[in-house]
């Protein structure tokens, strides 16, 4: 029993740290367009970890001759523990997937003076014409007057609750600053539909079958 509590513990103190450093990346490298991170230990007996950092913006992360990305891994290592980090940046295929990315944009249209309806709008177009199922935007705090007020803005199917949501709505958000008080922005994309997602499951359960058949085939010629 003692054991698994230590495991129970172990595992959630992991997925902390882990939370903890995302939402470090998402301020340190806001203006590279954070997306999110994916973070790997190397197996047992070897030190080190992998992180893969996805932006808008990598270069911006990387710095002249790997300079800026170097210090990253050192603080990184410092800051949250992590042994001898190797990280790489992945250039983001198609921000408007990311929710981070479209939070940051909104943050930074407000704090450019457009009006906030306007940009929700706008913000919420060019996710679904980029090819998503559906998006939510929600703009709350003080919007027009020291009043606090709430706006939520939707477009196309996203899925609110259960496992299915969890894995596929994504979430970001930002909070901004204005001459009124804080407004906050959270923004959900959804990049699929649920069939769209039944079929590539489909599909993946295939896979092993067919690839299968080929390795047999070749054996025979």
């Amino acid at each position: 029993m003692a054991e698994n509590r230590a495991k129970i513990r172990y595992f959630i103190e992991k997925e902390k740290k882990k939370a903890l450093l995302d939402q470090w990346l998402s301020e340190t490298l806001k203006h590279a367009g954070y997306g999110g991170m994916d973070l790997v230990a190397s197996p047992k007996g070897v030190i080190g970890t992998r992180i893969t950092i996805r932006a808008l913006r990598p270069g911006l992360i990387i710095g002249r001759r790997g300079s800026k990305i170097k210090e990253l891994a050192r603080v990184i290592e410092e800051k949250f523990g992590y042994p001898n980090p190797t990280i790489s940046v992945a250039e983001v295929e198609v921000p408007e997937f990311e929710p981070r990315i479209m939070a940051w944009q909104i943050e930074r249209l407000l704090l450019r003076g457009y009006r906030y309806r306007r940009v929700a709008f706008w913000v919420l177009r060019s996710i679904m014409e980029a090819g998503a199922a559906g998006a939510e935007i929600i703009i709350s705090g003080k919007l027009r007057t020291v009043r606090s007020a709430y706006e939520k803005f939707t477009s196309g199917t996203i899925l609110k609750s259960g496992e299915l949501a969890e894995r596929l709505v994504k979430k970001g958000k930002a909070s901004v600053l204005t001459k009124y008080g804080i407004i906050g922005v959270k923004v959900s994309v959804m990049p699929i539909t649920l069939d769209e997602y039944l079929k590539r499951q489909e599909i993946t359960e295939e896979e092993p079958e067919a690839s299968g058949g080929e390795e047999h085939g070749s054996e025979e010629g």
